[in-house]
């Protein structure tokens, strides 16, 4: 018969293996990563080579010692601040060559397009050799049906050009009339209407930055630049040999309203800024475009140097587009002219330099390039 113990032996505690050599890579570590930060600062750069000079091993006094022909370099923590340069355009180079056939149009506003509008003002063009048409006014209500990708996400598309319209305008094309799509660009209600994403709006209050014009467009905002892309490659597949981008610019500020910007940037927003890069942006997207593309200036300063206002520059403009729209009137067109030679450095100022007067055709309206506007007086 088996005897029963009369005391209970415990169990032996297991001794864990593991535990001990973990410790000591852990200390291992810690002691590699102190040494490593440790000696950084008794490192030695020479012109060849880096070494590590400690003094306990070499006898000297200060870690930092070194011969004439060594550098000691202590490292310490430094405070680092990036500063970026606002974007210079004056170095932007020559995009086109300036070859632009004479431009002598009657203007057709966007309400008054029509089979008969076009062929009485075909009709007219005695000095002249083309029709503008604006085919997207500051309402931003196109006179199309366009299949442009930013137009059917945001429900901008018009309705259907009349066949009678398409019909008129291949036949004057056929005339040999020379056709120009007139679109205006940071002026666009529908738009601004539909999207907040390509809108100035004003700082204080939060709302879209309206004047007595309307709402605008943000220069800056990329939904706009490639808005106005397809707008363009589309006026093209239409068989306009021309389009001339209205509205191009920054609004005039009242004294303490700020804006709002639709882009977060490392450099304080300009208008200089905003409207010359739309400008380089749209023109390089348009590079291989399949035909002359201009743009209006709004402002005598800008003629001859970058204005602040509205941010317009006609010297880099010329570099990037055809032409340069301008409105002004048959008497200070001389004037304007005379600005704005020195900048045109491919081609011929008057060619490419185009007065839009109203009911008044500027002198030597036979030899020089010109956009009339009729209006009642």
């Amino acid at each position: 018969m088996a005897r029963n113990s009369e005391f209970y032996k415990g169990q032996k505690k297991r001794r864990n293996r593991v535990l001990v050599p973990a410790a000591v890579a852990l200390a291992i570590i810690s002691f590699a990563v102190v040494l490593f930060y440790g000696i950084q600062k008794y490192a030695v750069i020479t012109q060849n080579r880096v070494s590590v000079r400690l003094p306990f091993l070499t006898g000297e006094e200060s870690p930092l010692s070194a011969s004439d022909d060594e550098t000691a370099l202590e490292l310490e923590t430094t405070d680092v601040s990036i500063i970026y340069d606002a974007p210079d355009y004056s170095s932007v180079e020559q995009k086109v060559n300036g070859q632009v056939p004479p431009l002598r149009a009657i203007f057709i506003a966007s309400a008054d397009i029509s089979r008969d509008k076009i062929v009485e003002s075909a009709g007219r063009l005695i000095k002249g050799n083309a029709l503008v048409l604006e085919m997207k006014p500051v309402s931003g209500a196109l006179i199309w049906d366009s299949a442009a990708p930013v137009a059917l996400s945001y429900g901008l598309s018009g309705d259907p050009l009349p066949e009678d319209v398409r019909a008129a305008l291949s036949a004057v094309k056929e005339q040999g009339v020379y056709l120009v799509a007139q679109i205006s660009v940071c002026r666009d209600e529908l738009f601004a209407s539909r999207s907040t994403i390509v809108t100035l709006r004003n700082k204080d209050t939060g709302g879209n930055y309206t004047d007595e014009g309307g709402a605008w467009l943000d220069a800056y905002s990329m939904e706009l630049r490639r808005y106005t892309v397809q707008l363009v490659e589309e006026l093209y597949a239409m068989g306009f040999d021309e389009v001339v981008l209205a509205n191009v610019q920054h609004p005039m500020l009242p004294e303490g309203v700020t804006l709002s910007y639709t882009r977060d940037m490392s450099t304080p927003p300009s208008a200089v800024n905003a409207v010359c890069g739309f400008a380089v942006s749209v023109a390089e997207e348009l590079a291989d475009r399949d035909g002359y593309l201009s743009i209006y200036i709004n402002s005598a300063p800008s003629l001859v140097r970058a204005d602040t206002i509205t941010g317009q520059d006609a010297r880099l403009f010329l570099k990037l587009f055809d032409r340069v729209y301008y409105n002004t009137d048959r008497y200070a067109y001389t004037f304007n002219l005379n600005d704005i030679t020195p900048a045109v450095t491919a081609g011929s100022a008057t060619d490419r330099f185009v007065p839009v007067v109203i009911n008044y055709l500027p002198d030597n309206s036979e030899r020089v390039s010109w956009v009339l506007i009729d209006r009642e007086e």
